[in-house]
């Protein structure tokens, strides 16, 4: 009862925990001098010296970083194979942003001999490009790339080819990046800037106002979409996109209007959505005899559509 009242000195953070709260808050001098003292209290040394390493990181002092996970390293058993990763990585990250590219090289061996890590294998073909290395840069890109359905990676590699000067053979990543089935706002917010980096800035376009669109917000995506209509070649994307404002604004007659200006566009890339979403309206008209005769139109043009296939199925039952 009296610890209570009178406050329990032991309830006191240590030096080390303090240092990681004043990391967390990006008081990175502050945490340095906690974790110096925690190392000299004897108490959490490899998680100590791992603390300052990241202290010096994010202040973008990199040889004493470099020091400080070298030290850590040292004091770590064989059988803390996950701090013994968690480590390398710090350390072969410190060495690249010093330009040390052969010794990041074989840091990050060390890392992959305890874990198949993506990140090291970015890493790694990152020192390896740097070193001219080609062939073994473009084979680490591939471990990174294969398979992943995540822009950042495809982004990611493009940007060391790019710090290169080497554009035009990281384009053949963000290429590849396109194949992705874009799902959510997210995905298309990451299209459009894979369209950017290609310079390619129409379909750019047509991808933010698509994100505006999932984001709930029709009428920043009407903005894009009519600034679409001022783009040659993207007219027809831009009365598409602004039929699906309509529609999301209940205004359904002006969604068929945009629709019918869209398919006198004639652009053959977009005119299958646009009867699509024609029969959509209409559905959602509840004007079920137009959309059935649209339907069956529409199915002699594109039979292999599945989703309208479904969608067929359902307007018999109306």
């Amino acid at each position: 009862m009296l610890c209570l009242l009178a406050g329990c000195k032991g309830s006191e953070p240590t030096e080390y925990e303090t240092g990681l709260e004043n990391l967390k808050k990006q008081e990175y001098t502050q945490a340095i001098e906690n974790f110096q003292n925690a190392i000299s209290e004897g108490g959490h040394g490899v998680q100590s010296w791992r603390g300052i390493g990241i202290a010096w990181t994010e202040q973008g002092i990199f040889d004493k970083a470099q020091e400080a996970f070298t030290t850590a390293l040292g004091l770590t058993e064989r059988s803390e194979k996950a701090l013994k990763t968690d480590l390398y990585f710090y350390l072969a990250d410190a060495l690249y942003h010093q330009g040390e590219y052969q010794k990041c090289v074989e840091t990050c061996e060390e890392l992959l001999k305890l874990q198949k890590k993506k990140d090291a294998y970015f890493l790694r073909g990152s020192a390896y490009l740097h070193m001219d290395e080609y062939k073994k840069a473009h084979s680490d890109f591939s471990r990174v790339v294969s398979g992943s359905d995540d822009y950042e990676d495809y982004l990611d590699v493009y940007k060391v080819y790019k710090s290169c000067d080497l554009n035009a053979d990281g384009s053949a990543y963000l290429e590849s990046a396109l194949e992705i089935k874009a799902k959510s706002a997210e995905d298309f917010y990451n299209e459009g800037r894979v369209y950017y980096y290609l310079e390619e800035y129409a379909p750019a376009l047509v991808y933010l106002g698509k994100v505006y669109l999932d984001a709930g917000e029709p009428q920043k995506a009407s903005d894009i979409y009519q600034k679409c209509l001022q783009q040659k070649g993207l007219e027809a994307e831009g009365y598409n996109g602004l039929a699906y404002c309509s529609v999301k604004q209940e205004d359904y007659t002006g969604a068929l209007s945009y629709v019918e200006k869209g398919l006198k566009e004639k652009d053959k890339e977009v005119q299958q959505a646009l009867l699509f979403n024609e029969i959509v309206i209409y559905e959602k008209q509840k004007d079920f005899a137009t959309a059935k005769t649209k339907m069956q139109e529409y199915l002699k043009q594109y039979p292999a559509d599945e989703e309208a296939v479904r969608e067929n199925y359902f307007l018999q039952t109306r």
